[in-house]
């Protein structure tokens, strides 16, 4: 079951990484979408939002931490939702595809740049751990963790019922 999520970890990780060595041949942003969307390369040694500026070390230790915890808890626990499967395969290809710039570079490489409101420029990596965290959140409110433990899940969908 886990060798279903390779696929789409591995795609991840490959588009996150080659966007970014696209871009970082850009000196000058240009609109991918006009008014609402920017391509700007941008070296990022912190975290989201300008956190842990120059941490590097420790930004490679929490990545390192999170990832030991989600293949103790898949290995140990054997989810059966395809949500949460998902979520976490999204978190640790992101994950990843960021740790990957952060030890190889000594920073990350930003380039989707928001026009349409104020907000970090961030990347494919980024992106795909945003959308594993809101779905682990959403998995969590809604009970999925319990019934997970119940082993009461929809075996079609393998979501939370």
């Amino acid at each position: 079951m886990f060798l279903f999520y390779l696929i789409p970890f591995v795609l991840i990780i490959a588009a996150d990484q080659i966007t970014k060595f696209l871009a970082a041949g850009i000196t000058e942003s240009f609109p991918l979408i006009p008014k609402v969307l920017n391509v700007s390369f941008v070296k990022n040694t912190g975290a989201a939002f300008g956190m842990f500026q120059g941490k590097k070390w420790l930004l490679v230790a929490v990545a390192l931490l999170v990832f030991a915890i989600i293949i103790f808890y898949v290995v140990r626990y054997k989810p059966r939702s395809k949500w949460l499967m998902w979520s976490l395969t999204l978190i640790t290809a992101g994950g990843l595809g960021n740790l990957i710039d952060r030890v190889a570079l000594g920073y990350v490489r930003d380039m989707i740049e928001t026009v349409f409101m104020r907000f970090p420029v961030f990347n494919v990596a980024d992106c795909a751990v945003t959308v594993g965290a809101v779905m682990l959140a959403l998995y969590v409110l809604i009970g999925g963790v319990r019934e997970e433990a119940n082993n009461d899940f929809d075996g079609d969908t393998g979501c939370p019922q």
